[in-house]
């Protein structure tokens, strides 16, 4: 699993599993009910701590489609999969940097990307260096494995615009498109 680090001022930590099927990365939100939080490593992404946090409006929707959801209109986005596991959540947009020490925030001076032959050996604790605007899924309810399962949530990395590593290229946190 990988590390996110999500809202500022004090990023709070969202553990996912790494998803090559999928481009949608998502995690409990704050409105979520029954949605693992005994099982998972993290509590729900508190978004009313953030002072970056936003919902994207039906105007902005990136993979969902608007809808009335919570009594207001959301950009809905819902996925399935084999297993029988699913989730529902609402577009939303924060700043977001993934890796760095396991157990402590560190804090974000602004994105710079790193380049030249040493971008393989940075060290863990310039990771957010590499913080930008992340859109994802608030997830408002889940069901089977995504209940139990250690990680919070899911980072989507297939090869589309809404996967975690196309956004990071997109908003020049990555000079290529690779991750």
């Amino acid at each position: 699993y990988v590390d996110l680090w999500v809202g500022s001022p004090i990023p709070q930590r969202q553990t996912v599993i790494v998803d090559t099927g999928s481009g949608v990365t998502a995690f409990p939100c704050e409105e979520c009910t029954g949605c693992g939080d005994q099982y998972h490593t993290d509590g729900y992404f508190a978004h009313s701590q953030s002072t970056t946090f936003r919902e994207l409006t039906c105007d902005e929707c990136f993979r969902g489609y608007c809808s009335s959801m919570s009594g207001g209109k959301k950009c809905k986005i819902s996925m399935s999969y084999a297993e029988g596991s699913s989730w529902t959540a609402y577009e939303s947009m924060d700043l977001c940097y993934a890796g760095g020490p396991h157990d402590q925030a560190l804090q974000v001076n602004g994105a710079m990307v790193a380049t030249g032959p040493n971008v393989d050996h940075i060290d863990p604790v310039e990771a957010p260096q590499f913080a930008f605007e992340l859109a994802f899924g608030c997830q408002i309810s889940i069901t089977g494995l995504f209940i139990t399962q250690l990680a919070d949530g899911i980072m989507g990395m297939e090869n589309d615009k809404t996967a975690f590593w196309k956004q990071m290229h997109s908003k020049n946190a990555i000079p290529n498109e690779e991750f």
